[in-house]
């Protein structure tokens, strides 16, 4: 499963930010990630970018916060991982998300 991360990691709303991978996981060729902003403990996101990840499964793709988000804890996260990865034998099966704070 890949490790999220969001830069900067206290934006403002409106502002663009970078959700980039570490710890990356190789996906099909041609395959599309989904990754989407939403206020923590909000099931319905505010945001969405899609980004076609590197043949390791690594990817940086730019989005703007949302200008309608409150300050507080948001979470970045790949909507469609699961439907496009495998998760290996004793692989953990979490979701693919990180929290970050949006800044007054």
């Amino acid at each position: 499963m890949p490790t999220l991360t969001v830069e900067p990691d206290n934006p403002r709303p409106g502002k663009i930010v970078t959700v980039s991978t570490t710890d990356a996981c190789p996906l099909p060729d041609g395959a599309e990630l989904a990754v989407r902003i939403r206020p923590l403990g909000e099931p319905i996101p505010l945001a969405q970018a899609r980004v076609t990840p590197e043949p390791d499964g690594s990817f940086s793709v730019s989005i703007t916060v949302p200008p309608t988000i409150r300050p507080g804890q948001a979470v970045a996260s790949i909507s469609n991982y699961w439907d496009i990865a495998t998760c290996p034998e004793g692989a953990s099966c979490a979701a693919a998300e990180v929290e970050f704070t949006v800044a007054r």
